[in-house]
């Protein structure tokens, strides 16, 4: 399994400056579709010198949290990190996720949304017509671990399936009151792609602060 490693300075100034303001240091990935982020995955205060390393592994969770501004992704029902790609997954009625079982897609990960219990029970307006999927992935940030953050999010009707893509790509940018594993659904700072690879495991970069980007290093 292919490990990733992120390096982020910042000059004396620049800290200042993200202090003073509350800023914090967002990574993210894209969404399920491919498209602009949608979960902060990892958010933090930085140092001059900041390590982030990560393994292309993944977890697959269910959720009934909704996809708005600030919502924590609480992982109801999950797959432990190392799920099979390209094998399918079920959320069932009973809250367990069946699988890995044939019918998956290559490449992809895939979970089907069949939970349609409520929280009380007999009630047919409380079934739960939409679920939240998502994979999610560890990362150890400057020498800490971080377990189980969510890289993604979208809502699943009942009875259907989400595919859901690994990304290796991340996004980087400063931002205050976000927190690690919510939604986000504004970006109020620019931010810059980083492109991993097959052949590209290790990007440096350094913030400017008259840009607002991260620029190789």
């Amino acid at each position: 399994m292919s490990t990733y490693k992120l390096q982020i300075f910042f000059s004396d100034n620049e800290l200042r400056a993200i202090y003073e303001t509350g800023a914090n240091v967002i990574i993210s990935k894209p969404s399920i579709n491919g498209n602009d982020p949608n979960v902060a995955w990892q958010v933090f205060k930085p140092f001059n010198a900041n390590t982030i390393t990560w393994e292309e592994n993944y977890g697959i969770y269910a959720s009934t949290s909704e996809l708005k501004s600030g919502a924590e992704l609480n992982q109801l029902a999950f797959i432990p990190i190392g799920a099979s790609m390209g094998k399918l997954y079920k959320l069932e009625s009973n809250a367990t996720i069946d699988g890995p079982l044939s019918g998956g897609t290559k490449g992809f990960y895939t979970l089907t949304n069949n939970y349609s219990e409520g929280t009380i029970p007999e009630t047919e307006n409380s079934k739960k017509r939409i679920m939240t999927l998502g994979l999610f992935q560890d990362a150890n940030i400057n020498g800490m671990n971080i377990k189980g953050n969510a890289v993604s999010a979208a809502p699943v009707l009942l009875g259907s399936t989400a595919t859901m893509t690994p990304y290796s790509t991340v996004y980087i940018w400063l931002q205050s009151q976000i927190r690690s594993n919510t939604v986000v659904t504004t970006i109020t700072s620019p931010k810059t792609a980083l492109r991993f690879t097959d052949n590209m495991h290790e990007i440096s970069v350094s913030y400017d602060i008259d840009s607002g980007k991260f620029v190789s290093k």
